[in-house]
């Protein structure tokens, strides 16, 4: 099992090639390894973001306390949590995620999309504040 070291150049290309990443935020890399590598689930990659190095990855995350855990599945966010995780808790979170419908997923977060893009357009749409046509 290896930890691959992510930084801003190769995250999105390590996001883009893992089927399931999971990446731990923290400043220890070595106790994030070990932890990994007590865990019994197979296809599952593993990515690592050194916190005081990739201030801006972190950031970008809303990441403000280390450590944390981020689990990607086919590019989308399944789940990100502040706070120690161990390696079963890790692994019960990995079942979990592997799990899932990925297709109810993607129709799940497009019909969020739509609804928030509908509530943006009656702020700013100038008719839907005049009400109805008259007939």
């Amino acid at each position: 099992m290896q930890v691959l070291p992510l930084t801003q150049d190769n995250f999105d290309a390590a996001v883009a090639q893992a089927p399931l990443l999971a990446i731990g935020f923290s400043a220890d890399p070595e106790g994030f390894a070990a932890r990994a590598a007590e865990v019994d689930v197979d296809t599952v990659q593993w990515g690592h973001v050194d916190t005081r190095i990739e201030t801006g990855l972190a950031a970008t995350f809303g990441i403000q306390s280390a450590p944390a855990l981020l689990i990607f599945r086919e590019r989308v966010v399944l789940y990100l949590e502040s706070g120690e995780h161990d390696s079963a808790r890790m692994a019960d979170l990995l079942h979990r995620v592997r799990a899932l419908d990925m297709q109810a997923v993607r129709a799940e977060i497009e019909a969020q999309k739509q609804a928030e893009l509908a509530v943006r357009m009656r702020r700013v749409c100038p008719t839907s504040r005049r009400g109805p046509m008259p007939e």
